[in-house]
């Protein structure tokens, strides 16, 4: 019995210590014993009691959202630095868990000619870097660049062939094709030509564009190498792959 006694008051120890940690207690503000904060990205906000200066909480970081009754309000972790939002998680099965985001979603160019996925991206490198700084609001300037390039085939006459080519670039650039012939004529797809279909998509990444060319019928007069081309206001790119055929 006396064992069991011990145990309970054990535990209930455990839980008091628990909660303790959990929740703070302000004293009278003496700014003079506040440590010196380092370097912070997000600037600075002042402590849960209001009296010291400390570093923001930063992207992706854990914070309080005051706009729902579902965060405990045990928790101090903290307020969201500059340029970020605390907003509630939706995949803790409303735990009320929330993370600091970023208000804005656009991407940005930097002074290094990177694109950041969002202005908090690029202020976290800060960090780092102090010499860094938005360039553009909206990605960096960029030629095209071939992503996927289409493979060589080869295919029996008669049957369907299908090629497809990926680029990347800022603005997102134009992919066309063209069919260079074994007899030196080349010529831009489709043209009047009905045995070819040419499909363009945007995706399937940011600033990325997808082409594809059919042929229809494969024939000898529609063998060679076929070019895709990608081209934007920042230059051009291309790739090429070959097109044979087989004896059935």
């Amino acid at each position: 019995m006396a064992r069991t006694v011990v145990y309970a008051v054990s535990a209930a120890l455990l839980v008091a210590v628990a909660a303790s940690q959990s929740i703070v207690t302000c004293g009278e503000c003496d700014r003079s014993k506040c440590a010196v904060t380092a370097s912070c990205p997000g600037g600075l906000v002042l402590d849960t009691c209001g009296c010291c200066e400390v570093c923001a909480r930063g992207l992706g970081q854990l914070c309080e959202n005051t706009t729902t009754e579902d965060t405990p309000t045990t928790t101090h972790y903290g307020v969201c630095g500059q340029y970020l939002v605390c907003r509630t998680r939706t995949d803790t099965g409303g735990t009320g868990e929330a993370t600091c985001e970023c208000e804005d979603s656009g991407a940005v160019c930097g002074s290094d000619g990177v694109t950041y996925t969002t202005l908090c991206h690029l202020l976290m490198e800060t960090a780092e870097r102090p010499d860094l700084s938005v360039a553009v609001r909206g990605p960096c300037k960029t030629a095209p660049v071939i992503k996927s390039k289409p493979e060589d085939k080869i295919r029996p006459l008669g049957s369907i062939l299908v090629l497809d080519c990926e680029a990347v670039g800022y603005p997102v650039p134009d992919i066309t094709w063209e069919l260079n012939r074994p007899d030196g004529s080349s010529f831009k797809l489709p043209g009047d030509d009905s045995s070819f279909a040419v499909q363009v998509r945007g995706g399937p990444e940011p600033y990325m564009i997808t082409g594809w060319v059919q042929i229809m019928r494969v024939t000898n007069e529609n063998l060679g190498i076929y070019n895709c081309v990608a081209t934007n206001s920042e230059g051009e790119a291309s790739c090429f792959c070959f097109s044979r055929y087989r004896e059935t």
